[in-house]
């Protein structure tokens, strides 16, 4: 603040400013703006002229601190409202639709929608029938996906090597989960993403896209009954 807060603005025009105030420091000093974020106990006040000023709380007037503090925890709240409504619509999370297409693919290649996966936690499974540490794998993670389906699903990313033998291992072992199309352009991205190496592999996401664990097969066979609980502490 002593070297951030010193540009000090006497006369703004607050008309593009919707949450516009006058900060203090301090040491006294004033500057008006609006607070756009908090990151770090540093206060983000953006001015008119488009200025970010970055403020650290410990230099603003009790007062301001306070202000901030109830910001944030409203912006949280509004934040978790506009995500538990996006699931009890059935609309996925931006950032998990970020990761997947519009459309997916059940085991009899009809088309599903991707908005079944709204508010769950996600695994994208990198696995092939041709692979023997596979088909050891898939049953168990077959009755874990099963036992938690209500919070939990699977999205399968197949290396077989043809998509009829991708729907051939999905009908076998019953995978009643999606998949995407066979060596789609998506289902590369999300190879490359997670870095893919070995199969089986398993991606754990969070039901906004954030990465939680790439050792999810691990999770799961040393410990079916907690993985899960695991995953989605906060």
């Amino acid at each position: 603040m002593k070297n951030i807060i010193a540009y000090t603005v006497l006369a703004l025009s607050l008309t593009c400013l919707l949450q516009a105030r006058t900060w203090t420091s301090t040491a006294g000093s004033t500057v008006e703006g609006e607070l756009t974020d908090l990151v770090n106990s540093t206060a983000l006040i953006q001015t008119e002229d488009g200025r970010r000023l970055p403020v650290q709380l410990q230099f603003l007037s009790e007062t301001d601190q306070a202000y901030v503090k109830e910001w944030y925890v409203a912006k949280k709240e509004k934040k978790g409202k506009g995500q538990r409504n996006a699931d009890s619509n059935g609309e996925l999370s931006d950032g998990l639709a970020k990761l997947l297409p519009e459309k997916l693919k059940d085991a009899n290649g009809k088309e599903v929608s991707r908005d079944q996966l709204a508010g769950k936690t996600v695994g994208f499974y990198f696995s092939a029938h041709w692979c023997p540490p596979c088909r050891t794998f898939t049953p168990h993670l077959v009755r874990f996906r099963d036992n938690n389906k209500e919070k939990f699903e699977i999205v399968f990313v197949s290396s077989d090597k043809s998509p009829a033998a991708q729907m051939a291992y999905m009908k076998e072992t019953n995978m009643k989960w999606p998949t995407l199309a066979h060596r789609s352009k998506a289902a590369n991205a999300l190879a490359q993403k997670y870095g893919v190496r070995g199969i089986p592999a398993l991606i754990i996401v969070s039901p906004e896209g954030e990465t939680i664990t790439k050792n999810g097969r691990n999770d799961v066979s040393r410990n079916p009954g907690g993985a899960l609980a695991s995953w989605q502490k906060p």
